[in-house]
């Protein structure tokens, strides 16, 4: 009987440590994945972690987003083998998040409401893996794949998204992606806008005559 439940208990260790490529990725902010964050900042991250921490923090873009979901490669990690769940970017591209947070925070969350971080920060393994576009802004910390937290519909996230991008993206600068379902992405490193398959010419809003 004792060994049965220490058996039992190593396979629960294992399986949370590494977890099957078929397992269902966590929910952004899940319990799972805060409790890994905070385990990950503790170690050999402590430094580089509270040093981003204090520099958003000075910039006034600390709150608009949570640190762990900025720092997660993609809420899919689990699925790719060669994905660190977490990691830092070097110190010079910090400042290419800041406009973006603002952006969020100013211009999409007044139209959209409340988002959620589906990736943030990739290194080029985590972007190989999730196919991100060769030359993903995520690479450069400029860019967040985000979908809103309250119910909505792929339509009526274009209908926001894209008179938004028109009136806002020359002036600060946005790329505007708009995925399948309700996953969006936004950065501050140049206007322009695609579709799901990252080319112009599927952009949702090309039909927009605010576009135009």
């Amino acid at each position: 009987m004792v060994a049965a439940l220490l058996a039992a208990s190593a396979g629960l260790v294992l399986w949370r440590v590494f977890p099957t490529l078929d397992q269902p990725a966590a929910r952004p902010g899940a319990a799972g994945d805060v409790d890994l964050f905070e385990e990950w900042r503790r170690g050999k991250a402590a430094p580089e972690v509270a040093a981003i921490e204090a520099y958003f923090d000075r910039e006034g873009v600390g709150d608009v987003l949570p640190l762990a979901d900025l720092l997660r490669s993609d809420a899919r990690w689990r699925r790719c083998k060669t994905a660190e769940p977490f990691a830092v970017p070097a110190r010079a591209q910090w400042a290419a998040m800041v406009p973006t947070l603002r952006y969020v925070r100013d211009q999409v969350v007044p139209v959209v409401g409340p988002v959620r971080v589906l990736s943030g920060y990739r290194d080029p393994a985590a972007n190989a893996c999730f196919q991100g576009a060769k030359a993903s802004r995520h690479l450069r910390f400029a860019a967040l794949d985000l979908e809103p937290t309250k119910r909505s519909s792929r339509a009526d996230l274009i209908a926001i998204l894209c008179p938004l991008h028109a009136r806002t993206g020359p002036r600060f600068g946005v790329g505007l992606g708009i995925y399948k379902v309700t996953r969006f992405h936004i950065d501050t490193a140049g206007y322009r806008r695609w579709g799901d398959d990252y080319r112009g010419a599927s952009s949702p809003c090309n039909g927009d005559p605010a576009q135009s």
